[in-house]
């Protein structure tokens, strides 16, 4: 059985923007009562860090606060590393949850039924929306260099004619994720040359290229519920610099 404290959720939020800021906040506040969360908080305004305040009097709530725009999975590097100490000091809760500042959870029972579906699934180990998307120029043989990257070929992905399929990945859409710790420290997520853009595509790569399953689930929570912040660069491993998705 999972409880709250075998989860660690972990929120991203950047900038003055504080009415999305209190919608995911408040969602956790509401719906992951007993769930750890640590946040980081790039340049984040005023009233998001008054309300920080309020919510991290409960113990479970870690927040870190950073004056530059650290890039996404330079943050996520340094907060999974909690996972990866020595057995003994590390962090041993079971499954690592990702938010982005732009999604947030809708419905009362969300961790209910989750928890429901990964019992129903115990073979899952990676969770979240799925959408696929085909490569970009250079991304091949970036995966080819990675750590991780064993072998296996391409999956193939729709395009708009329906006889032709082109390589590919399907995998969970970046605003929220589950992901077991036990992948974590197997793939040692996120890829050390990651920065801003193209972590959750890469991170789909690196579920297929390990022949793990991808659980295409992700009831209660709206994903990717805002416009693009922020950084604004091409896809991890493209080449072509004018690239953006």
């Amino acid at each position: 059985m999972i409880g709250t404290e075998d989860v660690v959720i972990h929120l991203l939020l950047y900038g003055d923007y504080p009415d999305l800021h209190k919608r995911v906040l408040m969602s956790l506040h509401q719906f992951a009562k007993g769930i750890r969360i640590r946040v980081w908080c790039n340049q984040i305004c005023e009233a998001t860090a008054l309300l920080l305040a309020k919510l991290k009097e409960d113990s479970r709530w870690l927040v870190y606060f950073s004056n530059e725009n650290k890039p996404k999975y330079k943050v996520m590097r340094q907060l999974f590393e909690h996972f990866k100490r020595s057995e003994g000091e590390r962090d041993e809760a079971q499954w690592v949850v990702w938010m982005d500042d732009d999604s947030y959870i809708s419905a009362h029972d969300w961790f209910e039924r989750t928890v429901k579906y990964i019992e129903d699934h115990p073979e899952a180990v990676y969770i979240g929306q799925p959408w696929y998307l085909h490569h970009l120029t250079g991304q091949e043989e970036f995966i080819k260099q990675a750590d991780w990257y064993k072998g296996v070929k391409w999956e193939l992905c729709p395009t708009k004619r329906p006889d032709v399929r082109k390589p590919g990945i399907t995998f969970a859409q970046g605003g929220y994720w589950w992901l077991k710790a036990d992948v974590v420290r197997l793939l040692d997520w996120p890829d050390k040359r990651l920065n801003h853009n193209g972590g959750d595509t890469l991170l789909g790569e690196a579920i297929w290229q390990q022949r793990l399953p991808f659980h295409k689930f992700s009831y209660g929570v709206q994903v990717n519920a805002h416009a693009r912040r922020g950084f604004n660069e091409s896809p991890a491993g493209c080449t072509d610099p004018n690239a953006r998705r």
